[in-house]
């Protein structure tokens, strides 16, 4: 795909008015969030932020039902759901370029990375429709007498699928596509302070659904805030939620989903390590600080929380670091060339200088190296020494991590395993087998020894989330499979 090109400060002339769709109907949003959306580069107001009324979530809700209890969508062969997906895979396919630009605007992360992640977007419904073909939801086996008995994974209901701004429209992509092979009638909620890449990318998806003949309200899109997700998670008509966003909100989510007895999945925040061996190169340490503190402008939940150095190592490391944080060309998220961008809002922006205000405050000290532009909510990416282990436990979720030094491999594990998150974990050594010994002791669903880019280390390996950082895992099979109970056929012989 080639990315389209926007000059400095510039805001694509196409990006959708908010808009919600239930029953096949788009209809404009007109109940106000409280809040003004921006250009996270310029600060600057680009309209209100709009939600759903309360008659729309009803209508969502109503139709998905009743789509559900006709089984014109479950009941269909998985072959012919698997064509629809790749159907709505084409159409995504033409709006790539006009989501990931969206994207890009919306949450401050450079055009280049959203690029990248775009492949997403359509890749979701290729690996759902693949996995249907693969006979994942039904097999069959030898019961007594030699009766063949079935084994089939069936929808739950209606699906909802809840998506944070960092990277929405991927993820409700995935979410989606995984929700929709499974059967159930899904209702995605767009976060409210980047709403355009999801609406995109479901309007495009919708296209080639309804093309293939499926039907019309299969996947519906509402916006709104906490309130309008809460109404949808509580609400009995959904019967299975996925949910990517703050811990906080997640463990709201998932006790209403325990009372209901509806499967919840929850991949929330992360303060994740990365723990530096004696002998490591500090270059290589220093590179992949630097990477995974500022990949989507560190606003994801895989990011660099804290960088955990040799004593002796650590002055080689940060220097390596500042080196690569210093290279990078901050600046608007759509100009060609930016490797770094702002952040998604203002609000954030206030809350990520507070809670590094709390830390400078007590006595740490926070290093910078990157020459940010000093308007809308562009953030320098930090480095804080100095601060007690207790003080930086909480997820930070931006270009902030702390550093801690330690003396023996013991400190080391305690200092990577002590915040309660367990997401992602990284290890920097000098020889592999060594790093993977220490990562078996890592307290994260996936640890990566020598690398830090942003995407798994195998498109068929789970994504767990182990303590606060979530519960279910995710991952091409694994996501589909949480939208799907299993129901077991077959005769039984006579005594």
């Amino acid at each position: 795909m080639t990315p389209p090109t926007y000059p400095a400060h510039s805001l694509p002339a196409d990006l959708p008015d908010t808009a919600d769709l239930t029953g096949g109907e788009w209809q404009p949003c007109a109940v106000p969030l409280g809040f003004d959306l921006e250009d996270p580069d310029t600060g600057e107001v680009v309209r209100p932020a709009l939600g759903s009324s309360a008659a729309r979530v009803e209508a969502a809700l109503a139709e998905a039902a009743a789509l559900h209890a006709s089984a014109a969508w479950c009941g269909v062969p998985d072959e012919e759901r698997a064509r629809a997906l790749e159907s709505a895979a084409a159409a995504i396919e033409g709006a790539v370029p006009r989501i990931v630009a969206a994207e890009a605007f919306a949450t401050g992360v450079p055009l280049a990375q959203t690029c990248g992640l775009g492949i997403i977007l359509t890749g979701a419904f290729h690996i759902a429709a693949a996995q249907l073909r693969s006979g994942l939801l039904r097999r069959t086996v030898t019961g007594r007498g030699g009766h063949p008995v079935l084994v089939r994974r069936a929808a739950l209901g209606p699906a909802l699928c809840v998506v944070p701004y960092n990277a929405p429209a991927p993820m409700a992509a995935h979410k989606a596509a995984s929700a929709l092979a499974a059967g159930c009638p899904v209702i995605v909620k767009a976060p409210e302070m980047a709403p355009y890449g999801t609406q995109l990318m479901v309007e495009a998806a919708v296209r080639g659904l309804t093309a293939a003949g499926a039907p019309t309200a299969v996947l519906q899109l509402v916006h709104g805030d906490a309130r309008v997700g809460a109404r949808l998670v509580a609400d009995e008509r959904i019967r299975v939620v996925s949910f990517t966003g703050g811990t906080e909100a997640g463990r709201e989510i998932g006790a209403v989903c325990g009372r209901a007895l509806k499967p919840v999945q929850l991949e929330l925040g992360g303060n994740n390590p990365l723990l530096v061996l004696p002998g490591a190169d500090p270059v290589t340490a220093g590179r992949m600080a630097a990477e995974l503190l500022t990949a989507l402008n560190g606003q994801w939940c895989r990011a660099l929380g804290r960088l955990i150095l040799p004593a002796d190592l650590a002055p080689e490391v940060l220097d390596a670091a500042g080196r690569e944080l210093a290279a990078l060309r901050a600046g608007a998220p759509l100009a060609p060339g930016t490797g770094f961008g702002p952040l998604a809002h203002s609000r954030h922006h206030t809350a990520l200088t507070a809670r590094v205000r709390e830390l400078t405050s007590a006595g740490a000290k926070a290093h910078a190296w990157t020459d940010a532009p000093a308007r809308g909510s562009h953030f320098a990416p930090l480095l804080v020494t100095g601060a007690p282990e207790g003080a930086t436990r909480r997820e930070m979720f931006g270009p902030v991590a702390a550093v801690h030094t330690y003396e023996r491999e013991d400190e080391a594990l305690y200092l990577a395993n002590s915040t309660g998150y367990g997401l992602e974990g990284y290890v920097c050594a000098a020889d592999p087998d060594d790093g993977l010994r220490v990562a078996a002791r890592i307290a994260a669903g996936e640890v990566k020894v020598n690398g830090s880019s942003v995407m798994s280390l195998h498109l068929d390996t789970p994504r767990p989330a182990w303590g606060a950082s979530g519960l279910v895992d995710e991952g091409s099979a694994e996501t589909l499979l949480h939208f799907t109970g299993s129901r077991v056929t077959g005769v039984e012989p006579t005594p």
